[in-house]
Formats: structure tokens, sequence, C-alpha cells
């Protein structure tokens, strides 16, 4: 049964073909009705025996044959496909002959003989080579003696590398021909460790005193270092950033410190400075009324520390004291 559907399947895929065929049985059907209906028309006029009517008659007919073949052929015809552009064809190369490209290579090869056979460098005569005259070395003058040193020393970032360079820069005007050296040594940070703080006491002992610096009050293993630095060499205890605080907390945390040294520690070697103070929020209002918030910088404040080092290092008379780095 199925089987006389099969041409109707193949119809249904290809539509182009199955509206021809439509197409073709209107037009035959259109035909055929127009066919009889002038050909009733024309029995009916062939009546009377007019020739004019059957001339007419005649025109009638083959305009509506031509037209409607016309317009069948239009709507049957295959559409012509689109010419495709495809992409030139490569026209082969013809090969240069043998004896060009000898020519060539050869050329190129003597262009680079050329090229590498490049007279020698020539070489001076150095019996005959003027003498230039060179400048003696400017001698290096010995460092001055020092009227001491320090060993610069504490928990890690409490700021003792900004600490030296202000120190360093607060004398640095002082000539080194008319002032008393001192000279500090930074010798890292303590973190507690054993076998650190042998490292640290001994270098100590090749030192006029320990400059030990903090940025809080002191705890347990803080206090045992401090406990033997003192046992070999004077030492020094330097409360840094004290910008950061209020005056009622730093005085509060200064006399912890104080009650936490030994019994022999001198009090007055308790000192509290601002190496690198933050900037600080400053609000500004201007003539208009109008308020606008400005950072500034502080100046360092290390006076409490250079005048304690002023009294251990006393220079002699009309000589200043100056810090270096070692």
């Amino acid at each position: 049964m199925f089987k006389w559907f099969a041409p109707l399947l193949l119809l249904a895929g290809k539509p182009e073909v199955l509206i021809r065929i439509i197409t073709a049985m209107i037009a035959a059907a259109i035909l055929a009705f127009g066919v009889w209906l002038l050909s009733d028309i024309a029995l009916t006029f062939d009546a009377l025996k007019n020739p004019y009517i059957a001339a007419a008659y005649g025109i009638v007919l083959v305009c509506f044959l031509v037209g409607v073949v016309t317009v069948a052929w239009l709507r049957l015809r295959r559409p012509l496909r689109p010419q495709t552009l495809s992409p030139p064809r490569p026209q082969p190369q013809t090969p240069l002959a043998q004896e060009i490209v000898s020519q060539r290579a050869e050329a190129i090869s003597r262009t680079w003989e050329r090229g590498n056979r490049r007279p020698a460098p020539r070489v001076k005569d150095s019996a005959n080579a003027p003498q230039v005259a060179v400048a003696p070395a400017e001698p290096k003058h010995p460092r001055p003696p020092a009227r001491g040193s320090l060993l610069v020393t504490g928990p890690a970032y409490t700021g003792k590398t900004a600490l030296i360079k202000v120190l360093i820069a607060a004398t640095s005007a002082n000539p080194p021909q008319t002032s008393e050296i001192v000279r500090l040594i930074e010798a890292g940070p303590f973190e507690g460790d054993a076998g650190r703080l042998a490292e640290l006491t001994a270098s100590a002992a090749a030192t006029d005193g320990v400059l030990f610096v903090v940025d809080q009050d002191l705890r347990a293993p803080e206090v045992a270092a401090i406990t033997r630095f003192i046992a070999a060499k004077p030492l020094y205890l330097v409360l840094n950033k004290a910008d950061q605080f209020n005056a009622a907390d730093r005085d509060a945390i200064l006399i912890s410190i104080r009650a936490k040294m030994p019994a022999t520690f001198a009090p007055g070697h308790v000192v509290s400075v601002a190496g690198a103070p933050s900037p600080v929020e400053r609000e500004i209002e201007d003539a208009r009324g109008a308020v606008r918030v400005e950072l500034r910088q502080k100046s360092s404040d290390i006076r409490a520390l250079t005048n304690l080092l002023g009294r251990v290092f006393s220079p002699s008379s009309g000589r200043t004291l100056r810090f270096e780095a070692e």
C-alpha cells in the first residue's frame, strides 16, 4: 500500500518539482477552459456569418494562447544558477634557468666575500705610542678615630634604621675635624632567640654600649635580653614612635618600662623619641568658609636622645658631637 506514496515522498523532498507540476496543471486547466469558452463564444457569433467576428476570434485566441504559454514557461523554467566566483587559479611559475640561478648565487657570494674581507685593525706600536699621563689616584684619607660606638638593636619593626638616619642627619652639619664622632652599628632585630641573643651580646662587647629601641612596653623576652646586655655594657633604652601615643599613655609606658629594669639601672637612660612621625590630618578653613583636609608630616623629635648621648659622650671644649653609620 505504501508503495503508491513513494512518488509523493520524492516530490515532498523536492518542493520545486512539486510547484512546477501544480503550476503546469493549473496552466493546462486555464488553457482548456479558455479554449472552450472562446469556442463557445465563437459558435454563437458564427451563426451571424460575419468574417470580422471570425478574425477577431482568431486574434483573441492566439493572444490568449501566447499569454498562457508565456506565463507557464516563465514559471516552469529552471532558474539559471548564479555563477560562483572562484579564486583565480595560480599561474604556474616558470622556473628560472639554471644559468641565471648560478649567476645570482655567484654575485651574492662575491658580495659576502667583499664584506668579510675587511682590513685587519692596525696594531699600535706600544713602543712608539705616546705615553698618556695618568693622574695619580687620590690617597684615601683614613677615617678619623671615633669617640665611641653604639650597637643598635631591639625588636623588629621598631624604627631602628629610621632612627639612625635621623641621628646622622641631625649632626651632619658638624664638620668631622671639630667633632667627636660616635658610630652607630645596626645589628638587626632581636626576637628572643637564645642563639641570636648570644651573637648580639658578643657584638656588643666590642662597642661602648647598646641602644635598645622599642615601640611599646617591654615583654618578658626583651626584659631578659636587656638584663643580659646590662651585665656586659651600658644600655640606653629608646621608646620610639612616641607620636602615636598621647602624653598620658606615653608617660605610663615609660613608668612601666623603668619599673621592669634592674634596680641598678639609671631611670634617665630611658627616653622617648619620634624618629619618623606619621603624617597627621589637619582641617584648614579658607576665607570663604570651605574646609579641606590636608596631610602634614610632623618633624622628628629626638632631643631627649641627643641630650642623653651628649651627656654620655660629652665632647671636649670647643667640639661637637657627630653621629655616623658604621
